[in-house]
């Protein structure tokens, strides 16, 4: 039996082929994903093992967040004291922060906006820095030391001037040297500006502290020993890490951080092969449709059911294997392709060899080949089941039991799907929404065959007008073999739902930030900057007293946690969103307390959270933040959330996170002045005070936010698409069996006057009726998913549902094309058939 499956592959190169480049796109997503990771975990383990090689100790503040940048600065007093503790035999202290911002002697900023740039100390001690000198002198007052990368990318050459943004403001240096981060060029894409300690602690406010204290110990005391003594000294305030534990925390932080990247891509690596399962089966559900005769003549020599499916489910393994091997291959071309993209984004990942762990290999042929093996488990069990002396059927048609069946158990699992789906839009859970998608996606699946033959008669009805018996017959082929039609479509399905769902959340996300900017939106101008930095602390302060500007509103975000859950907050001043005041730049739609109060202290937080919570005007909020526990009493309850559930002061803000700054400003204008002439006036006082922000008014600001969406909604596209041409080579391989199973039909129709015209149009029409078909499923399946994922996202500010009707339109023509395109091979095999011997096969 085995033999009879190899000779099934062989004989079957083009079939075998096609199936297997189904399963090969999804086994090299989660392959190139698999060594991607790994391979940066591994130059991270060894650059951070380089880099912090000298250090025995690291000492800081503790805090429950983890967040490093938002740590308390611990008093420079504390060095002297570690250096008098037994065994330590060196320490010294530096800064380390975020928040900075590089700019050339023009204006133009340098390096990757969309990674934080850090302000650091030069290290005074050789063997405890982390970065290595590699051209020019350490800094003196004025003076700065850049990483490589930044050097590159501004091609900046030392003694060029360089302005750089700290918390002081927007200040001019003189570049004297270049550095490594251990032997990279930069931390993962982000910069580094390096001072002298005293203008460091200047720029970042840390007089008379420091981020951290570095400790080299003395020879023969061991780092566990050494962090017990320490830790006697400093007591809970402040926590010491061994070498290994700073070591690793850093390589830790680096694969966290990429760890949403890689679930990204494993997802649609796992779609992909969802997608390559539905073709698999239907395939081989053909396949074996065709080979009854073969498979009853095997039975009558003595082949019992158990070698039936033996034989198919090899042939399945010899697929399956060969595809995985293929992916795994690709795989790791694909790691290299993802690296670049990266280096492309920002995140430029250190020189380094490419890792493929035993796990890689293990779930990427594992993972191929159960896919194809599960997939033919049905065919071949209804291969199992002819009977010696069966006759030869040409088409693959289930039982009515089997039907019926099938089409209970989509309803149920569409039904369970549903409810799971509600579920997480009511409680506001991705997961519960995730599983209840793919639930709802599957159960629809499984009752589309009960669905074809009414949707094809309602769509060919223009197809028979339009083509005549071409089209009718075309008709009759997608009705007569319903199951096949309908796991085809289905593949196609799947894509274009996630797409349609994608454009129903980008639309929604579209309309809601203009209604939010039109109801919401007092300032007429908004300044705000690319990236992480914001626009700098003074910069609102200073534009107030720009002529035509009644108020400068300055917005602040961060991190705090309640129980075990992280949330984020954002913090104005009471002031500027009270709407009694003129000079009001928001408005919250406050419904009860006063939203003024904040900042007198207290937290506003909005009608959603508190009806969750059960909270009211005067309780109090047990937040958490870097800095410890400030619990916050309620002073308002909000309607508007597109700047988040929770809202405290600027001055609260300050008060808890030590490295304040001001994300996003809005402007109100005094009466009867020209937007215009304001924004001109703004922009030129930004060029100076920060070169890295940008002024907008209402409109521009609303369509900076769209082409951000539009971003996303083009990655995600692009990612879908690979479903999509899977699910097409599923059309292609439909269309091919297809015309192999009725080569004597098609021998019969030419010899009573069909042309090849007409041949080929009928193959052509049946293939836009599959794709029709599953594109308008994947429709309205993508419409209902895109509705639960936006009320599910509701507390972001997507208060409004759009349906882009137009786009969705486009979306189906366009995939009925590209499916009517798949079958133009097989459309022109068809024509092309010999008469005769067509008419003489069976």
């Amino acid at each position: 039996m085995g033999l009879i499956a190899w000779r099934s592959v062989v004989r079957h190169k083009a079939r075998s082929g096609f199936l297997a480049l189904c399963v090969v796109i999804g086994v090299a997503f989660v392959a190139g994903t698999f060594v991607l990771t790994d391979s940066i975990k591994t130059v991270y383990t060894r650059l951070f093992d380089d880099a912090y090689k000298g250090v025995s100790l690291s000492i800081r503040s503790r805090s429950d967040l983890g967040a490093m940048d938002s740590r308390t600065p611990l008093p420079a007093a504390l060095e002297a004291t570690i250096r008098g503790v037994p065994g330590v035999r060196l320490a010294e202290g530096y800064v380390f922060t975020i928040g900075g911002r590089i700019f050339d002697a023009k204006g133009k900023a340098v390096g990757n906006p969309y990674a934080p740039t850090f302000l650091a100390s030069w290290s005074r001690t050789r063997e405890l820095s982390s970065f290595t000198l590699v051209r020019g002198d350490p800094p003196s007052p004025d003076e700065v030391v850049l990483d490589a990368e930044a050097v590159s990318a501004g091609k900046l050459a030392i003694g060029d001037a360089v302005r750089v943004q700290t918390m002081k403001g927007v200040r001019s240096f003189r570049l004297v040297g270049v550095a490594k981060f251990g032997t990279a060029g930069n931390m993962g894409g982000a910069s580094v500006v390096l001072f002298d300690l005293p203008t460091a602690q200047k720029e970042t406010n840390r007089i008379g502290q420091f981020d951290a204290i570095t400790v080299a110990s003395s020879a023969g005391v061991a780092a566990g020993t050494l962090q017990d003594r320490v830790q006697a000294k400093l007591g809970a305030k402040y926590e010491a890490l061994t070498g290994t534990q700073l070591r690793t925390e850093s390589s830790t932080t680096i694969n966290d951080n990429l760890s949403f990247f890689a679930t990204f891509l494993l997802v649609f690596a796992a779609i992909s092969l969802f997608v390559g399962a539905f073709i698999v089966f239907n395939t081989f559900a053909i396949v074996v449709a065709q080979r009854t005769r073969e498979m009853a003549l095997l039975r009558a020599l003595g082949a019992d059911a158990k070698q039936v499916i033996g034989s198919i489910l090899v042939e399945s393994v010899l697929i399956g294997f060969v595809a995985s091997v293929i992916g795994l291959a690709g795989g790791v071309g694909l790691a290299v392709g993802l690296k670049s993209l990266l280096g492309g984004l920002g995140f430029k990942v250190p020189a380094g060899a490419v890792v493929i762990l035993p796990r890689t290999i293990i779930v990427s042929l594992v993972g191929g080949v159960l896919v194809t093996v599960i997939s033919a488990i049905a065919p071949a069990l209804r291969a199992s089941r002819v009977p010696p002396l069966a006759a030869v059927r040409t088409v693959a048609t289930a039982s009515p039991r089997e039907q019926r069946a099938r089409a209970a158990f989509g309803a149920a699992l569409a039904v369970a799907g549903i409810v799971s789906t509600v579920a997480g839009v009511r409680s506001i859970t991705l997961q519960w929404l995730g599983i209840g998608a793919a639930a709802t996606v599957l159960g629809v699946a499984l009752l589309a065959p009960s669905i074809v033959p009414s949707f094809v008669h309602v769509l060919a009805t223009p197809i028979r007008r339009f083509r005549g018996v071409s089209g009718q017959l075309a008709q009759e082929n997608a009705a007569r073999s319903r199951q096949r039609t309908a796991t085809t479509a289905s593949a196609l399905m799947i894509g274009t739902a996630l797409i349609a769902s994608a454009l129903v959340l980008a639309s929604s996300i579209a309309t809601s930030t203009d209604k939010i900017l039109a109801q919401g939106m007092r300032a007429e101008l908004i300044i705000s900057a690319d990236g992480i930095a914001g626009i700098g602390s003074t910069t609102a302060t200073a534009l107030r007293t720009t002529p035509g500007v009644a108020n400068v509103a300055a917005y602040r975000y961060g991190a705090f946690k309640i129980g075990d859950a992280t949330k984020q907050l954002s913090a104005m001043d009471g002031a500027a969103l009270d709407t009694t005041n003129t000079h009001a730049a928001l408005d919250l739609d406050v419904t009860a307390g006063s939203i003024r109060d904040i900042d007198q202290g207290g937290v506003a937080v909005s009608a959603r959270v508190a009806k969750d919570h059960r909270w009211s005007i005067g309780d109090t909020v047990a937040m958490v933040f870097a800095t410890g526990a400030h619990p916050q009493k309620i002073r308002a309850i909000f309607k508007t959330t597109v700047f988040g559930d929770y809202m405290i002061s600027l001055r609260t803000h300050a008060a808890v996170y030590p490295d304040s700054t001001d994300t996003l400003a809005f402007v109100r204008l005094s009466p009867g002045i020209n937007v215009a002439t304001v924004q001109a006036r703004i922009a030129s006082v930004l060029t100076t005070m920060a070169p890295g922000a940008k002024v907008q008014n209402r409109d521009q600001y609303a369509g900076q936010i769209r082409a951000q969406v539009s971003q996303m909604l083009s990655l995600i596209t692009a990612l879908v698409l690979l479903a999509i041409v899977i699910a097409l080579l599923g059309v292609l391989i439909t269309m091919l069996l297809s015309v192999f199973e009725r080569t004597h039909e098609l021998g019969l129709l030419r010899a009573v006057g069909m042309d090849r015209r007409d041949v080929r149009a009928m193959v052509r029409w049946e293939a836009a009726i599959i794709a029709t078909f599953g594109a308008a499923l994947g429709v309205v399946l993508g419409i209902a998913l895109g509705y639960a994922l936006t009320r599910t996202l509701r507390g972001q500010g997507i208060t409004t549902i759009e349906l882009p009707y137009r786009s969705l339109l486009i979306m189906i023509i366009l995939v009925t094309l590209a499916g009517v395109g798949a079958s133009l091979y097989p459309a022109r095999r068809a024509s092309r058939l010999n008469v005769l011997r067509a008419i003489a096969s069976d």
